[in-house]
């Protein structure tokens, strides 16, 4: 039977591609951490008595998670492992954990209150909903995952494998479930290695990408449904990945256009690469445990879990718009020259000023 891919006359057509495989730090399979613990950098005492400090300090100045401001936490001796953390495991691997966390030694909101500063120390935290919260709170409130405008961090679903509006996504386990709620992680990289592999006719599709469902938490000047966001993106020398498919699923809905069978094909592909076992690595966090995520090289998935009705599973939950993380192409970003909002800077407040100028977000040759 004839293949009915042709190549693109659309969006994707004259884009920047790579077309050879990346065989840098970001290319990894499960098999890359097998007996392996270096994706885990442990808090030593004296960074753990730093911290301990920090909070009571702040707690004595009457700082709150609303009122807590970059500079405000002063971390200098762990402030050389962030960077390296940064430097190596988010934006070379492209995901690592902090362990050691003491979090039963502190308040819910003294924990909310850390996790945030340490996001500052980290970069710039940025809103995750149309109402502006700054943390989100991975924790059930019983919603359907299917259901329109509700988001999957809502519910005890299996969430698919996706990356967040921001530049960085970090989670505080604060307490895990009764059962289940293993986090999973999968490089892009490799799932683009992959593509060129096995199937290298769908690229056109793929680097033209498909459009998202904003789910009601659109701004005034953005529009409800996003134009086409590429999947993958290639601005020299960098390869970046934007995956959602439960929003392009919805997206559709409410535009009422089905996918045609081509982008079905392709996106039943990129579930069925997500689901490999040999790609993708999954953990368990634990009490203090502070995973973090490139959302340009990597997605992350949780499987279905089981509430323990005394000790509810909640995880907290920070964007973070990290400078010079990767060179981004406008479109994968959703940058918009007239208000100056990209997805870098997460989802913002039905009330937030336009951001406008911004200067460090714009590189030369029309990337940012």
């Amino acid at each position: 039977m004839p293949h009915p891919f042709t190549p693109s006359s659309g969006p994707s057509a004259g884009q920047p591609r790579r077309l050879t495989p990346l065989n840098d730090e970001s290319n990894w399979t499960a098999k890359t951490f097998s007996g392996s613990n270096d994706w885990i950098r442990v808090l030593e005492l004296h960074h753990i008595e730093e911290i301990d400090a920090a909070i009571r300090q702040l707690a004595e100045r009457g700082i709150t998670l609303d009122t807590v401001r970059a500079g405000d936490l002063r971390l200098p001796r762990l402030q050389p492992l962030l960077q390296e953390f940064l430097d190596f495991d988010i934006s070379q691997r492209g995901f690592g954990m902090i362990r050691g966390f003491p979090v039963r030694r502190y308040t819910v909101e003294q924990c909310a209150m850390f996790f945030w500063a340490l996001g500052t120390c980290m970069g710039k935290p940025v809103s995750q909903n149309a109402d502006g919260d700054r943390l989100g709170a991975v924790r059930s409130k019983g919603l359907d995952f299917h259901a329109l405008n509700v988001r999957g961090y809502q519910t005890t679903a299996r969430l698919p494998f996706h990356c967040d509006p921001s530049d960085v996504v970090g989670l505080l386990c604060i307490n895990k479930g009764k059962s289940g709620g293993l986090s999973s992680v999968i490089s892009g990289i490799s799932m683009y290695n992959c593509v060129l592999a096995e199937h290298p006719e769908y690229l056109d599709l793929l680097y033209r990408g498909f459009r998202y469902d904003r789910r009601g938490e659109e701004t005034f000047y953005q529009k409800s449904i996003s134009d086409p966001v590429p999947v993958f993106s290639y601005t020299e020398p960098d390869l970046s990945i934007r995956y959602v498919r439960q929003s392009m699923e919805t997206a559709q809905r409410k535009l009422g256009q089905p996918f045609t069978p081509e982008e079905r094909e392709v996106l039943d592909y990129m579930e069925e690469l997500s689901q490999r076992e040999s790609l993708a690595y999954s953990m368990m966090l634990e009490p203090g445990d502070m995973q973090f995520c490139n959302n340009y090289t990597v997605l992350h998935s949780r499987t279905a879990y089981e509430e323990d009705a005394e000790h509810p599973r909640h995880l907290m939950r920070l964007w973070i718009k990290v400078p010079g993380v990767r060179k981004l192409a406008p479109d994968l970003i959703e940058y918009d020259p007239a208000s100056g909002w990209s997805r870098r800077e997460g989802i913002p407040a039905r009330d937030a000023p336009m951001p406008k100028d911004q200067p460090d977000e714009l590189v030369a040759g029309g990337t940012v």
